[in-house]
């Protein structure tokens, strides 16, 4: 009986340990180094037409760069865009636009400060905002928060469930998120009326300054997210936001 007692306790003892909370590294998490500045693009104002970032490049973005006119904003596996801390830029894909973002498992594309390795820090920049033609509840024509422009390009909402604004997969989305004001923010990852057309896929976001993602309306699903070290919320939902979210 004392052999049986004994052998119990050890199991319980085994169970409850390997049950354990575990701890999360929150050590920074910086992207590959391409050497110097020689390759750097500066990113500015509004993308028009078809565009592709390359691999080869580092991308750094100045202000609010927003692609319009329909036009597509494909990034290629393992390409590196940095927003500018001084000027907080932020990427806006605007209703009818679409980014093409498909990393993969061994080249994910990732989006991180232009600050020095080690100087990094939540709020460096201002992240990136979806914005589609999905259903919400405050109106076809709303503006997003975090963007101060009167014109269509700060818009999102429509009666579109299933609209398509691109591909966000496999990417990485690092010291982002800035707080602006009160109810006035840029996430890491802000999607707003964003349809069921649109995929989100194993998408991270690492020290954000306000939410890591937040969904005002719309439909989009997303699986596989991870949110790290965020200083607000990691998932926050507004506007009527029906989509699904999946392995978050």
């Amino acid at each position: 009986m004392k052999k049986t007692i004994l052998a119990s306790a050890l199991s319980l003892m085994v169970l409850m340990a390997s049950c354990s909370k575990s701890t999360m590294d929150d050590s920074p998490v910086d992207p590959i180094d391409k050497g110097d500045n020689t390759n750097v693009v500066e990113v500015t104002g509004d993308l028009t037409a078809a565009t592709t970032w390359k691999a080869d490049k580092i991308y750094l973005l100045k202000g609010n760069v927003f692609v319009t006119n329909n036009a597509v904003l494909t990034i290629e596996p393992g390409t590196i865009i940095k927003g500018d801390k001084g000027t907080k830029g932020s990427l806006i894909i605007t209703r009818g636009a679409k980014i093409e973002a498909a990393g993969t498992v061994d080249k994910p594309i990732v989006f991180t400060s232009n600050q020095a390795a080690g100087a990094r820090d939540r709020g460096d920049w201002g992240g990136i905002i979806i914005l589609g033609k999905a259903k919400n509840n405050k109106g076809t024509s709303v503006d997003i928060e975090g963007i101060s422009d009167a014109t269509d390009k700060g818009k999102h909402g429509g009666t579109d469930d299933a609209d398509n604004s691109g591909t966000l997969k496999y990417v990485r989305v690092e010291y982002a998120g800035i707080p602006l004001g009160p109810d006035n923010e840029i996430n890491g990852v802000t999607f707003g009326s964003v349809g069921s057309g649109t995929t989100v896929d194993y998408v991270q976001v690492y020290r954000s300054g306000d939410d890591a993602f937040e969904w005002f309306g719309g439909s989009v699903n997303a699986k596989h997210l991870i949110a790290v070290g965020t200083w607000d919320d990691d998932f926050d939902t507004d506007n009527g936001y029906s989509g699904k979210v999946q392995f978050g």
